[in-house]
């Protein structure tokens, strides 16, 4: 099986279409569509159905997808566990995080990663806490930083960060940094919340019912773009970390208060499979990782308290 062809497969179906793909990878489509045809010929079985509006993956196209992009990621780790002998850092790391911890940290986090080991590339993947340790028990992921509670077997998650969670709306009296709101007060305003399979809903949710009290529930959106612009709107105030919304508060486009009676807080760790031996460039992300936090909170920049602890299966 020739690797090319299943790097070809999954731009493939990862569009939908032969043309878009052949645009992206840069080759003709004719040369494109032969790849696909010589891999369904060896593997005795259609991966694709063809239709007007593009390509279809079948069940067994689906199965392979599901193994291609970890055959792929085994390829690239051995490449780089050879170039480790002369401690090299290079190859591609790949890193998952929640939006509402990539509005934060990816930008910097990145900068200073390339700018040290400028052999390596890095792609970033966001998606829910639940997601992220899916992907890196398949192997899709190199590490990732997580809401601590969630269960992935073979994955282990060393604290990183508690952060306190804020009330944020349009600015105004009662919305600053340094004034506390109360949490039974938020929750009596027009709410604007990630839906229900999102951890940062279930917290909110959870709190409101110990205190017997009713959300008044407007918009359900899990983009954090989408929360924040919505916020702007006045259609409703939203619970968010104030790392997230720096820039909007510090501009006057937002306002955000601290949630007390009780504080609001979430964990934050730093998930890694078992079981697989990181790569240099893995271990070297993950060390800038750490360091980049600790910095952010010592400079202010990312209100929270960082974690020490062992390493813990989760």
């Amino acid at each position: 099986m020739d690797l090319r062809q299943l790097a070809t497969f999954l731009q493939v179906a990862e569009l939908g279409s032969l043309s878009r793909a052949a645009e992206r990878l840069r080759i003709a489509q004719p040369a494109l569509s032969r790849q696909i045809r010589l891999l369904e010929a060896e593997l005795g079985t259609p991966l694709f159905l063809r239709h007007g509006r593009g390509m279809q993956l079948t069940a067994a196209g689906d199965r392979l997808r599901g193994r291609a992009g970890a055959i792929l990621r085994q390829v690239e780790e051995t490449r780089a566990d050879l170039a480790e002998a002369a401690g090299a850092v290079r190859g591609k790391v790949v890193f998952g995080l929640p939006p509402t911890v990539g509005a934060v940290l990816t930008a910097r986090l990145v900068e200073r990663f390339l700018a040290a080991h400028p052999e390596a590339t890095l792609r970033v993947v966001q998606g829910f806490s639940g997601y992220l340790l899916d992907w890196l028990q398949g192997g899709e992921l190199d590490l990732a930083v997580v809401y601590a509670g969630g269960q992935g077997a073979g994955v282990r998650q060393t604290p990183l960060l508690t952060e306190g969670l804020c009330f944020v709306g349009p600015p105004g009296p009662g919305l600053a940094p340094h004034q506390a709101i109360g949490f039974a007060e938020a929750m009596r305003e027009r709410l604007v919340l990630p839906g229900p399979a999102h951890g940062l809903r279930r917290l909110v949710e959870a709190e409101a019912a110990q205190r017997g009290l009713a959300l008044r529930i407007a918009v359900e959106a899990d983009d954090l773009s989408v929360l924040k612009a919505l916020a702007m709107r006045r259609l409703g105030g939203t619970v968010l970390p104030l790392a997230a919304v720096r820039e909007e508060v510090a501009a006057g486009l937002l306002g955000a208060a601290p949630i007390i009676d009780p504080p609001l807080t979430r964990k934050l760790a730093v998930a890694e499979p078992l079981g697989r031996h990181p790569s240099n460039a893995a271990t070297a992300f993950a060390r800038l990782l750490r360091a980049e936090v600790a910095g952010m909170v010592e400079a202010g920049i990312w209100s929270g308290q960082l974690l020490r602890g062992d390493r813990n299966p989760a």
